[in-house]
């Protein structure tokens, strides 16, 4: 039996609607945020740079928060002023617990981005050029340090941290790392 014009016509037209659907999906997806490749990859290192800064942070935000624990919230700082401001009149413990839950948040953000940036490094610890990425971000070493420990040229390690940075920007990013 032969395919009616109107049949034809139809999945014509569906077929147009998915392929524009899937063009739009695809577009929405690399304009996030107005995310390339290239910017991918820049974040990927700003991640990179920032993770041994972040890692002392939660350290620090840590002990604070033990500090408030055992002693108390400060009787002034600016860190209970927007508490005061309100209007409404707030007991110590109420202020302390505000503070409490305010750090708490920060920990656990800054914890989940250290254990996403530490889940990716953890997938290409095996690579034999791992040492650039470390060397540079993690323990802050030149090129030429790093170079002679692998051993090899400081141009490789700088190709193969690239090849790696690529890597971690599809971890980190998806598809709109490539």
């Amino acid at each position: 039996m032969p395919k009616s014009k109107k049949s034809v016509d139809i999945n014509a037209i569906a077929q147009a609607a998915a392929t524009e659907a899937a063009r739009l999906a695809y577009g929405a997806g690399s304009l996030h945020k107005g995310m390339t490749a290239k910017g991918a990859y820049k974040d990927t290192e700003r991640r990179l740079y920032a993770y041994p800064d972040l890692l002392e942070k939660i350290e620090g935000d840590k002990e604070k928060l033990s500090e408030l624990m055992t002693h108390g919230a400060p009787t002034r700082s600016a860190s209970i002023v927007r508490f005061q401001r309100s209007g409404v009149r707030l007991s110590p413990e109420e202020i302390l617990d505000g503070i409490l839950q305010d750090l708490n948040a920060t920990i656990a953000a800054d914890q989940h981005e250290a254990d996403t940036i530490a889940a990716a490094l953890a997938r290409i610890k095996d690579d034999a050029y791992y040492a650039a990425i470390a060397g540079k971000f993690i323990e802050r070493r030149a090129d030429e340090e790093i170079a002679a420990d692998i051993p090899c040229d400081p141009s490789t390690v700088r190709r193969n941290r690239g090849r790696l940075i690529h890597r971690l920007a599809v971890m980190l990013y998806g598809a709109q790392a490539i």
